[in-house]
């Protein structure tokens, strides 16, 4: 891979993963913020590229939530990946954050070139308001990390916390695949298992440095009722836990909802 931009991560080995702090009472904080406070908070938002989903989103994808990209392979959800990784990194005078990004390849499939022609759209888009927003500059601002491996992939993700801590403009993690190690696993119990303790790191994350997570996931069939019927890999319960699901099917056209069936058409031009 050509990485003269792209910031190379390497993660910790599996045996220096940073466990969840014990619990106290001052790490509870329980009386620190009133729902007057949260109501009076800004939220800071992610430009999708999309109208009409930033339309439906009040401005983009809001820091604190896990969304999910989910379609088949050729329909987009990579595409999207990347534009929310330069979109991140929009400079406040132009209405953006002014951030970085993580990206965590599963798949092997991550091609800077693709990501500059990205940027260098960008950039043109920008270039009256903002004429010092580069495409080399927001590609230098993009944190790399390789886990094909499910091992890697937890590594990664439960040792976040002290990178975050040197990097704390990150405010975007993205994982392309979460499904595609996790389903490399053929003991189910033990993926549930593992699936929920990398859904408890990345929300204990996103409330620590107030980020957003965006993971992309496949759709799979499932035999019910004596019929085939396809739907999210993953599993009911990783359904539950995340904030937004965008459904791509290949077209302009884009679905929000948690199911196919209560799902909602986003036309691009709402």
């Amino acid at each position: 891979m050509n990485n003269r931009f792209v910031r190379v991560w390497e993660p910790s080995q599996p045996e220096a993963i940073e466990r969840r702090p014990s619990v106290s009472h001052e790490n509870l904080r329980i009386f620190d913020k009133s729902c007057w406070d949260i109501s009076q908070s800004p939220t800071n938002k992610i430009l999708t590229g999309n109208k009409a989903l930033d339309t439906h989103f009040g401005g983009g994808i809001s820091l604190g939530h896990l969304v999910e990209l989910i379609g088949n392979s050729g329909t987009g959800k990579t595409q999207m990946c990347l534009q929310l990784c330069l979109n991140v990194q929009i400079p406040k005078a132009a209405g953006g954050l002014e951030g970085s990004a993580l990206f965590i390849d599963t798949r092997q499939d991550f091609h800077p070139d693709r990501l500059m022609g990205l940027a260098l759209k960008l950039e043109r888009q920008y270039a009256h308001r903002v004429p010092e927003f580069k495409d080399h500059k927001m590609l230098q601002k993009i944190h790399y990390v390789r886990c094909p491996k499910l091992d890697q992939l937890m590594a990664t993700v439960l040792s976040c916390h002290r990178h975050l801590v040197d990097h704390p403009d990150i405010k975007l993690i993205v994982i392309d695949s979460l499904a595609f190690t996790l389903r490399m696993l053929e003991d189910g119990a033990h993926r549930y298992e593992l699936l929920l303790e990398l859904h408890e790191s990345m929300r204990r994350l996103q409330r620590q440095h107030e980020l957003a997570w965006v993971f992309t996931n496949v759709l799979t069939h499932r035999y019910v009722k004596q019929k085939f019927q396809v739907e999210p890999a993953l599993g009911d319960l990783h359904s539950h836990l995340i904030n937004e699901r965008i459904w791509f099917t290949g077209s302009s056209e884009l679905h929000l909802g948690k199911s196919w069936r209560t799902s909602r058409l986003i036309k691009e031009s709402e």
